[in-house]
């Protein structure tokens, strides 16, 4: 069983604790007193290690107070005002929100100025290159105008066209045509391809006939047109000229006939080529001076008259007799009389004229 302390034992410990706390606490303000007796020296150091203030400074100083205490006073008065209620915190947000969006639209018509700004620049340098360009010209005509000015009239030579005289073609000549059309001249030759022809047909005509017809005198031979075209079709005609000639059986007709056509385009003999000594016009119509009883008759079209004045002299030169006509031809067709084919179909019957007139006597060319 313990024992119980004694009396004397407890006032013992009190004793012994009141003396260390005597010692902690005597410790303390000795500390205390070496932590302030080292503030003191630092302050005094500080103190004297400070430099004295001049008035710019002071001045600076008193002024930036002043502004403190004004800030104070603001923020003070602020805070004694009420606080504002939740539908003007509202209305602020929506007129916070009404001016991001002119703020953002107002930066789009910015970015749209700037656009329309650099536009505006290019379109300035466009325009001032353009008004050098213009000054140039300008300048460049006025130079012309001063050097036409300058230069004396030339009276250009008249065009002379003969009109064809009553002289008539003699009837054993052998006509040759000259196609002149779009400023170019087309030397027709249309006894070569007959000549083909006839010899081709002397040698096949016996697979084209179809009914021999007896009658007094000469027979009638009827030949199959048709067979004859296809025969033809791919036949050389040996024209060198640049142009296509082509067999035809009318289906309504019982005569054939050889077209000529010249590539108006780009056959021929141009204006600007007549000019030159060995043109392939004057080539030819000294080529025709040599045939016994040649004959060149000229179809102007009324658009190559210029065309025909450059030809004409080139036959002229060369003694080839020659006449001209107005005509639009575009082509010539040559009929093959001497051989009869069968007709295919009736031609439709022609319209009656009601008004029927006499029509002139034909004038056949001429030479001039």
């Amino acid at each position: 069983m313990a024992r119980k302390r004694s009396s004397d034992e407890a006032g013992v410990s009190l004793d012994s604790l009141m003396d260390a706390l005597t010692n902690v606490v005597a410790v303390l303000i000795l500390v205390l007193i070496l932590v302030q007796a080292d503030v003191t020296q630092k302050v005094e150091e500080f103190l004297d290690n400070l430099k004295p203030a001049t008035p710019e400074e002071v001045q600076q100083s008193k002024e930036q107070l002043a502004k403190v205490r004004e800030e104070l006073e603001r923020k003070q008065a602020l805070l004694q005002q009420e606080a504002p209620t939740p539908a003007a915190i509202e209305e602020e947000k929506r007129s916070i929100a009404l001016l991001e969006k002119e703020l953002k639209d107002n930066s789009e018509l910015l970015a749209d100025l700037d656009e329309l700004k650099r536009l505006e620049r290019k379109l300035r340098l466009e325009r001032d290159v353009e008004q050098e360009k213009t000054s140039k010209i300008e300048e460049e005509i006025a130079r012309l105008l001063a050097q036409l000015d300058a230069t004396p009239e030339k009276v250009a030579k008249p065009d002379i066209v003969t009109i064809p005289s009553s002289r008539p073609i003699p009837a054993t000549a052998k006509i040759y045509y000259a196609i002149v059309q779009r400023g170019r001249v087309h030397l027709i030759d249309p006894f070569t391809p007959v000549e083909l022809f006839e010899d081709e047909f002397r040698q096949e005509k016996r697979h084209w006939l179809l009914e021999r017809v007896k009658r007094q005198g000469a027979d009638r031979y009827i030949y199959d047109g048709r067979k004859i075209e296809a025969h033809f079709k791919d036949f050389d005609f040996k024209n060198r000229r640049n142009q296509r000639v082509t067999l035809v059986a009318p289906p309504t007709g019982t005569r054939m006939r050889i077209e000529i056509r010249p590539d108006l385009k780009e056959g021929g003999t141009t204006t600007e080529q007549l000019a030159e000594p060995n043109s392939q016009f004057a080539a030819s119509v000294k080529a025709l001076s040599r045939i016994r009883g040649a004959v060149l008759m000229f179809w102007v079209h009324p658009d190559s008259f210029p065309t025909y004045l450059k030809a004409r002299p080139l036959a002229d030169a060369v003694n080839l007799p020659a006449g001209w006509e107005i005509r639009f031809n575009q082509m010539y067709a040559v009929t093959l009389s001497d051989v009869e084919i069968r007709r295919q179909k009736e031609p439709p019957p022609a319209k009656p004229d009601p008004n029927p007139q006499p029509k002139p006597p034909r004038l056949g060319p001429k030479l001039d």
